[in-house]
């Protein structure tokens, strides 16, 4: 029988430090971390992130934006270090993190915090931002495990809307934008991941960015014989101290993207983290089995560089958009 996964109430009561959480985003952000020498390029993960995305949208031109779970904080204290955007919010179901939030962002006394559950929140309060961020927190959405093949099928879920049981959730998401399933039963299926960004989609916000572990990962050559990553196309369980979370299914993300008329730039975040393949970091990588110490952390970041997607997203007509399109995909 399928149930629903949340780590909501974990986030809410449970959670007491994200350190053990190896993060892409915090495993880059103390000056000294190993994993820094291996790119090409010096700083933390919102530095690179930001060399990105400066090509591609007009960050000086954003005046109100808004991060969903925002972690530490990290990310969004490296962008305003460059872009001071005159309006920012940050978002979060977990009032711990909030508070570490304040402490990365002290800095900057403007920036307001909201304790909420982002998909219980009303989607007309979207409307005002210019964009919205969700950087490697959709696996900790909700997850329908162990749903049968049959589920477009079940007449027991042909009613209920939105608002209705979890199969007919599930059921109204992949008949209204043709989604995919697994080629396995039982499968996991993204609801929470898949509802979120319709919410945002749908009331047209310009741009979005989303980064998390993905089920759909591709390592290209000449790395495959180094790099391993997980890309069965069922979104996996990943086991975390408290809690579980689970690997996305990107091109359900895209499909819902399109449909809004979004244009979609999709990839691993190693084409903004860029490795420089040292013979240091080739040593480290043919060495499959180190399990302890600063070399297995470095193996278990480059990793994480092909395991997690990202999507940036626009919304095609907006009022200052730039002039180069992204590269549309779905």
């Amino acid at each position: 029988m399928a149930t629903l996964h949340s780590t909501a109430r974990f986030h809410r009561n449970d959670i007491e430090t994200l350190g053990w959480e190896l993060t892409v985003s915090n495993t880059l952000d103390p000056p000294e971390s190993p994993c820094r020498r291996f790119l090409k390029g010096q700083g933390s993960y919102g530095t690179h992130l930001l060399a990105h995305l400066e090509r591609r949208i007009p960050l000086k031109r954003m005046d109100r934006v808004l991060e969903v779970g925002g972690g530490y904080g990290y990310l969004m204290r490296d962008l305003l270090a460059v872009h001071p955007f005159p309006r920012v919010t940050m978002l979060d179901i977990s009032p711990l993190l909030l508070k570490r939030q304040k402490e990365a962002l002290r800095a900057y006394p403007s920036v307001r915090y909201v304790e909420a559950d982002f998909l219980a929140i009303d989607a007309r309060r979207l409307r005002e931002f210019d964009w919205i961020i969700l950087n490697e927190n959709l696996g900790d959405f909700p997850t329908v495990v162990g749903l049968e093949g049959n589920v477009r099928e079940d007449p027991d879920v042909g009613a209920g809307g939105e608002g209705g049981s979890v199969p007919a959730r599930v059921r109204r998401l992949l008949d209204a934008y043709s989604l995919t399933t697994p080629d396995r039963t039982p499968f996991n299926f993204n609801l929470g991941a898949v509802e979120a960004l319709e919410k945002i989609c749908r009331v047209g916000v310009p741009y979005v960015f989303l980064a998390e572990h993905s089920c759909e990962a591709a390592v290209p050559e000449p790395y495959r014989r180094w790099i391993d990553v997980r890309a069965g196309g069922n979104p996996e369980r990943i086991a975390l101290k408290g809690h579980d979370e689970y690997t996305i299914r990107f091109s359900n993300l895209v499909a819902v993207a399109g449909h809004y008329g979004y244009e979609v730039l999709r990839g691993p975040v190693a084409d903004f983290l860029q490795l420089d393949f040292s013979p240091e970091l080739e040593s480290i990588l043919r060495a499959r089995n180190v399990a302890v110490g600063e070399r297995e952390t470095v193996r278990h970041f480059v990793e994480d560089l092909f395991q997690y997607e990202y999507l940036l997203l626009r919304k095609r007509g907006v009022e200052f958009r730039v002039e180069a399109p992204l590269k549309s995909e779905g």
